[in-house]
């Protein structure tokens, strides 16, 4: 097929669309991003907490991971599900993206409301209502999915066969352990002939998640890694895959690294999704790459009850806490903005963060710039995130749908 990845014009009528009372953190009384472009976060109105983007540092990320996957020869298939942010979603597609990959059908209607053409379902599939939507989905777009079972190949299949539509899958494989996944490179190789005898089916590939298999960056994790990502070649030549996958955003030159040893003319795609955003904390500390950290969450000190403590109005509605809590980077008070230099958060509550203050940093009514560790779930938490430029105007706003 030749076709645009995605619908752009359906993206950039998001732009339109009013802004009111749905959206936290932006200014009371706006209507429209022509009301917003220009502002300074946090001071020019906005309440607290808000959530931000910087735009420079986001697309120094996109462009260092297209340029990557373009200098080892691999395809890119972004994972979607991090941000769930049709506009960022183009910014992919515009610098070389071949699919999109999601975690479910929810995830997946949203990518096809703004026609995305081409997407990797990066689980298996069971439940009638969502298998049904795949099949009827085939006749619109390609959408792939994984097995790791006969009984998740029976069940499409029957529903594919019975449609009389034709949908590809990956066979995932894991290793005892890990995720999900046919486990081992025999257990596999079953469910994959299974597929070649399933009438409404057809094998696109073989998929793997290497980081689930590694904790760090230690001689034993990059072995662990490797092992399984040495596995996943290893099927791809045994079943004849066309494709392989891998790929999150932990370990992307391991998997260029062994994906550069594939037989014949096999596609290789990586699927990492955290880049874009990166963090402070989690990925900051264990990515290959020098990315830089683009999602900041600014929120205002409301309490300072006992000398060392403070207290922001941020809590685990605003901010990520899954993998590590915020890491507080710069203080906005009368004098200006300047760097945090001993504060900690220690603490989240749904609405309140406890902040360490034992050099008396901060005053009631500053502002604080958190940055994050997983981007993924700060991420979920907004439906609206302004873009802003270095010296911290808005230029543009991103819309998610979770």
């Amino acid at each position: 097929m030749d076709y645009p990845l995605i619908d752009h014009g359906a993206v950039d009528r998001l732009r339109s669309q009013p802004l009111d009372w749905q959206y936290k953190g932006l200014p009371p009384g706006i209507g429209s991003l022509a009301d917003l472009v220009g502002r300074r976060v946090p001071v020019d109105g906005f309440t607290s907490p808000v959530a931000i983007l910087d735009g420079p540092a986001l697309a120094d990320n996109l462009d260092r991971y297209a340029a990557f996957c373009a200098e080892r020869g691999l395809e890119f298939a972004p994972h979607v599900k991090t941000t769930m942010a049709p506009a960022l979603a183009a910014e992919q597609a515009r610098r070389g993206a071949w699919a999109f990959t999601v975690a479910n059908v929810a995830q997946a209607r949203v990518l096809r409301a703004f026609g995305a053409r081409r997407l990797l379902l990066a689980h298996e599939v069971i439940d009638p209502a969502s298998l049904d939507w795949i099949v009827a989905e085939q006749e619109h777009a390609e959408i792939y999915c994984w097995v790791d079972s006969r009984e998740g190949v029976a069940a499409l299949d029957a529903r594919a066969t019975a449609a009389g539509r034709s949908v590809g899958v990956f066979v995932e494989l894991g290793l005892p352990g890990g995720r999900t996944g046919a486990r081992g490179v025999p257990a596999a190789t079953d469910v994959a002939r299974a597929v070649e005898k399933a009438a409404g089916l057809r094998l696109a590939g073989v998929a793997g998640y290497e980081a689930t298999y590694g904790t760090g960056r230690s001689a034993d994790s990059v072995a662990a890694v490797r092992r399984h990502l040495d596995e996943l070649v290893r099927l791809a030549e045994v079943v004849d895959a066309e494709t392989v996958t891998a790929g999150g955003s932990l370990y992307p030159d391991l998997v260029a690294e062994s994906f550069a040893g594939l037989a014949g003319a096999r596609r290789a795609v990586l699927r990492s999704g955290a880049y874009l955003a990166h963090d402070d904390l989690r990925y900051a500390s264990l990515s290959p790459f020098e990315l830089r950290p683009a999602l900041r969450v600014w929120a205002t000190v409301v309490s300072a009850p006992e000398p060392g403590l403070a207290f922001l109005n941020m809590g685990k509605r605003d901010v990520s806490y899954d993998m590590g809590l915020p890491v507080p980077v710069a203080v906005l008070g009368p004098g200006g903005q300047r760097p945090a230099e001993r504060l900690e958060i220690t603490a989240l509550n749904d609405q309140h963060a406890y902040l360490s203050d034992p050099g008396g940093e901060v005053a009631i009514g500053d502002w604080v710039a958190c940055g994050i560790s997983h981007p993924c779930t700060t991420f979920e938490r907004w439906r609206a995130l302004p873009v802003v430029d270095s010296d911290g105007h808005v230029t543009d706003l991103v819309r998610t749908f979770f």
